[in-house]
C-alpha cells in the first residue's frame, strides 16, 4: 500500500486528492494557512464518504457524515477509495 504522501506529487493521481493531501499533510495540518481547507469526497464500498484526515502513518480517515469536516469513522488506505471529487 502506498503512503498518502506519495500521491501529492503523483501527476497521475486525481487533482482533488492531491490538493487535499498537500494541505492535510502540511505541518500542523495546514492550520497556519488562511485559505479554505479543500473538501474531498470519494466512494468507499459503494457509498459516498468524506475524507477528513490524512495520517502520518499513510492512511486517511473517512466518514459517511458528509457535512462533518473533522473526525472520522474508519481509516483506510487511499487505494480503497474511488471516484475522488470536491463535491458529494
Amino acid at each position: 500500500m502506498r503512503h498518502c504522501d506519495e500521491y501529492i506529487d503523483d501527476e497521475t493521481a486525481p487533482r482533488e486528492l492531491r490538493a487535499f493531501l498537500a494541505r492535510a499533510r502540511q505541518p500542523a495540518h495546514g492550520a497556519l494557512d488562511a485559505s479554505p481547507y479543500p473538501e474531498l469526497y470519494a466512494d468507499y464500498a459503494g457509498i459516498v464518504v468524506r475524507v477528513t484526515v490524512a495520517s502520518r502513518f499513510g492512511d486517511v480517515g473517512i466518514t459517511t457524515q458528509l457535512e462533518q469536516d473533522h473526525g472520522y469513522e474508519v481509516r483506510v488506505h487511499v487505494e480503497e477509495l474511488k471516484n475522488f471529487r470536491s463535491r458529494p
